[in-house]
C-alpha cells in the first residue's frame, strides 16, 4: 500500500508495529523481512518514486577538513535510496576486520559468525551466484592463481546485474503490494520524540513539502536514513534531550569515515596486457567477479597497516560502445527514462564492434572485454583509522522544512598515507617476484607517495556517526543496533560501522539488517511472554 503525504490532511496519526524511517537498501530489506514475520510496518520515505530537486536540496551540507564529495554526490533522497545509483558490488568483510587493533582499528561487538547465516539470502536477493568469495573460487573453477604470495590475499567481489541493483524495483515492489506494509512518500522525518523518561520513543514527527505535520507511533522504531542523515536526525531531536538522542557522551556524529582511494599507476603497453591477462574480471554462471588484492592479516600485523587492498580500475570512455551501453543500463536502473535518450542511442552503431566483442568474450571466454580505449589503472583503497574529530554536526542553519543542516568534517590521517605507501611497496615486490614488470610506480614510493596521495578521494562509502559497541561511554548503539538507553529505537545504517575494513559496506549492512529483523522477532516473542506471565499472575494471585 502506498500513501503520498502531499495528498493527506495535516494532523493525521499513523500506528504500526514497526516504524521504519528511510526506504533505501536497509529500509526496504527490513520492511519486507518484518512483513513476512507478521509485523505491520509503516515505511517512511522523504522522497518520491523518482528523484526530485526539492527532495535532493534537503541533503545540502557544508564541508570542513578534506573535501568530501560523497556528501553531495552519493546521497539520494528517493524511494530506493542509494540503490538507484550504486554499482552493485558485494563482498563481505574479512574475519579480521571485526577485530580490534588498539588505536589503529576499532573492534566490532559482533563477529563474522553472527552475520554469516544471512549471506546466502543476500546473494539470492542480488541475483548473484553462491560461489565462494575467496581463493576457493579458483579451485572450483579450475583457474590459475594470478599471483602466489603469503602477504597478498586474493578475494573476489561479485557484481549484481543491473536488473537487481535498484531495490525499489524488487523489494520495493514487494513493499507496495504487501498487506502488512504501508509506504509513505514525501514524508520527511524531522524529529524522534521521546517520552519524558527519555527511555522510550513515543513517535516520529513528519512533515510534507507543504509544511503539513504528521505523527507516526509504533512499538519499535528503526532509523534507516543513511550515515549523514541518521546523525543529523538524532542530533536535531532535542525536545527531551538537549544534546540530541543517544548523545549523552557526545558520540553521535563522531568517528565519521570512508575508504580512501589512491590512484597508483595508469597501465599501458605490455604491462597493461599482462595485468589484464591475470586480473581482468571474469564471468561465472552469469555473475561478474573482480579480484581484490588484500594485505594478509600477517602483513598488516608486521607493518602496522590498516585494512588495505588493491584492485584494477577499468574506465570506459562515455562515447564508446561499452560506455554508451553502460549509461543506458544505468538510466534503466534509475528509472529516469521514458524513451531512450537520442544522444546515447546515436553512439550505439559506431560502438557495435565493441558490444559484439563484449558479448563474445562473456559467452565464450567468460571474461569481460576491455577495449583499446579503456583506461586501466592500479588503485589502492584503505580503511581509515577512527578519529573523534572526523564528524557530522549541525551548523544552525535550517533547510526548507525546518531541519538544521549538517556539517561534514572529514579528516584523513597520516596513518592512511603510511598504509598506502607501505602496501604499494609490498605490492611492487610481489609483482616483480611474479614476473610483472613495467608498472610505473610513483617515484616517491619509498618517501610516502605525497604526490600520489594528493589525488586521493573518498569512495562514497560513508560510515560512522552512530558507531556500534558494548558501552554507551564509547558508542551509540549496542550489538543489536539499539540506541543505548532508549528501549525501542534502532539504527540500521552504515553509520553503525566502527571500522571500514577493505570491502564496500553494503553487503555487511544488509546482513546486519536481516539480523536485526530476527532480533525484533525475538523481542516481540519475549514481550508477549512477559505480558502473558503478568496476566496469569493477576488472574491467579498467590
Amino acid at each position: 500500500m502506498k500513501i503520498d503525504l502531499q495528498e493527506v490532511q495535516s494532523g493525521e496519526v499513523f500506528l504500526s508495529d514497526v516504524c521504519i524511517v528511510g526506504a533505501g537498501v536497509a529500509g526496504l530489506l527490513l520492511a519486507t523481512r518484518l512483513a513476512k514475520l507478521g509485523f505491520s510496518v509503516d515505511l517512511i520515505e522523504a522522497g518520491g518514486i523518482q528523484l526530485e530537486e526539492r527532495s535532493q536540496e534537503l541533503y545540502d551540507v557544508s564541508t570542513e577538513g578534506a573535501e568530501y564529495a560523497g556528501a553531495r554526490e552519493a546521497r539520494f533522497r528517493v524511494f530506493g535510496g542509494s540503490s538507484t545509483r550504486w554499482g552493485g558490488q558485494i563482498l563481505p568483510l574479512p574475519d579480521e576486520a571485526f577485530e580490534s587493533r588498539g588505536v589503529v582499528r576499532a573492534g566490532w561487538p559482533v563477529s563474522q559468525r553472527d552475520i554469516e547465516p544471512y549471506y546466502e539470502e543476500i546473494q539470492q536477493i542480488m541475483k548473484v551466484n553462491a560461489l565462494p568469495f575467496d581463493c576457493d573460487l579458483l579451485e572450483i573453477t579450475k583457474r590459475r592463481r594470478p599471483i602466489d604470495s603469503e602477504d597478498i590475499r586474493l578475494r573476489f567481489s561479485k557484481w549484481a546485474p543491473f536488473s537487481a541493483r535498484n531495490l525499489a524495483r524488487t523489494l520495493g515492489r514487494e513493499c507496495m503490494s504487501s498487506g502488512m506494509i504501508t509506504v509513505f512518500l514525501h514524508a520527511n522525518a524531522v524529529s524522534v520524540d521521546l517520552d519524558p523518561t527519555t527511555e522510550h520513543v513515543k513517535s516520529v514527527a513528519v512533515r510534507n513539502y507543504d509544511g503539513a505535520t504528521f505523527s507516526f507511533e509504533a512499538t519499535e522504531f528503526v532509523l534507516c536514513t543513511g550515515t549523514i542523515e541518521t546523525s543529523r536526525l538524532l542530533l536535531a531531536s532535542r525536545t527531551v534531550c538537549p544534546e540530541g538522542i543517544g548523545n549523552a557522551c557526545d558520540h553521535v556524529g563522531r568517528y565519521f569515515h570512508d575508504h580512501v582511494s589512491v590512484p597508483i599507476a595508469t597501465l599501458t603497453g605490455e604491462v597493461r596486457r599482462e595485468i589484464l591477462a591475470r586480473f581482468a574480471p571474469h564471468f561465472i554462471h552469469g555473475t561478474l567477479h573482480t579480484p581484490k588484492l588484500e594485505a594478509s592479516p600477517e602483513l598488516q600485523s608486521r607493518l602496522g597497516l590498516l585494512e588495505v587492498m588493491a584492485h584494477i580500475s577499468l574506465e570506459e570512455p562515455d562515447d564508446s560502445g561499452l560506455g554508451t551501453a553502460r549509461q543506458l543500463l544505468q538510466s534503466m536502473q534509475r528509472r529516469e527514462w521514458i524513451a531512450p535518450p537520442a544522444k546515447l542511442l546515436a553512439g550505439l552503431p559506431k560502438g557495435a564492434g565493441d558490444l559484439a566483442s563484449a558479448l563474445i568474450w562473456m559467452q565464450f571466454r567468460q571474461r569481460r572485454f576491455v577495449s583499446k580505449r579503456t583506461r586501466v589503472r592500479l588503485m589502492i583503497d584503505t580503511e581509515q583509522e577512527p578519529q573523534t574529530e572526523s564528524r557530522i554536526r549541525l551548523n544552525g542553519r535550517l533547510d526548507a522544512i525546518g531541519m538544521p543542516k549538517a556539517v561534514v568534517d572529514w579528516r584523513i590521517s597520516s596513518t592512511e598515507q603510511q598504509t598506502v605507501a607501505a602496501f604499494a611497496g609490498e605490492l611492487k615486490r610481489v609483482f616483480e617476484e611474479a614476473g610483472i614488470q613495467g608498472v610505473p610506480w610513483p617515484q616517491d614510493l619509498e618517501t610516502g607517495m605525497e604526490s600520489a596521495f594528493d589525488k586521493c578521494r573518498g569512495t562514497y562509502h560513508s560510515m560512522g556517526g552512530t558507531r556500534c559497541g558494548v558501552s554507551p561511554r564509547t558508542s551509540v548503539v549496542n550489538p543489536h543496533l539499539k540506541v543505548h538507553d532508549v528501549e525501542n529505537l534502532f539504527v540500521a545504517s552504515c553509520s553503525v560501522f566502527p571500522s571500514g575494513g577493505s570491502s564496500n559496506p553494503t553487503f555487511t549492512l544488509m546482513a546486519l539488517t536481516l539480523r536485526l529483523a530476527q532480533h525484533l522477532r525475538h523481542r516481540r516473542a519475549r514481550l508477549a511472554h512477559r505480558v502473558v506471565s503478568v496476566e496469569s499472575r493477576e488472574l491467579n494471585p498467590a
